[in-house]
């Protein structure tokens, strides 16, 4: 299973909830589904222990509700300190991977396509041919329907 990464930044209940304008109670929620431990840590606080949730994960499943403001996108984008910005290394191998699966879903799209067209084009060729007629032209029940064998109904197999 997928241990998380430390370094990951987690959110408060509080939070989480303002980053995604849900309930506390909702963003609680998520925190006690199995699925979501991985995702999950107990710190201690003022009033006791308290989840914090990673914030990838939540944003995963709730995404955000709040827009990113001016003066942030002003800090982390124009600054030319490295302290506010992702590192670029982090993401390489996620976007390789995304890459791959883009040109995977390209070729098996493209593969489709060419199929779907070929059998389109196959549909087309056969409803150009005439229509099928009998080897023979003799009649199509060649055998008397009096020699046929008899076919009792069930009752009569059952009680007769």
């Amino acid at each position: 299973m997928y241990k998380p990464n430390s370094a990951m930044s987690y959110l408060t209940l509080k939070e989480a909830s303002e980053a995604t304008g849900l309930n506390e109670t909702t963003i609680r929620r998520l925190c006690k589904k199995s699925e979501s431990k991985p995702f999950i840590e107990m710190k201690k606080g003022k009033q006791g222990a308290m989840y914090t949730i990673q914030a990838n994960y939540l944003f995963d499943v709730y995404p955000p509700s709040k827009l990113v403001k001016t003066d942030d996108y002003t800090r982390v984008y124009n600054d030319n300190t490295s302290i506010d910005k992702p590192p670029l290394q982090d993401y390489t191998a996620l976007l390789e991977a995304k890459d791959e699966i883009i040109q995977l879903l390209k070729n098996e799209t493209a593969y489709l396509r060419a199929e779907n067209t070929g059998l389109r084009e196959e549909n087309r060729e056969l409803k150009l041919l005439p229509s099928p007629t009998s080897v023979s032209d003799a009649p199509l029940s060649e055998t008397p329907i009096d020699q046929q064998p008899d076919k009792k109904s069930f009752w009569q197999r059952l009680f007769g």
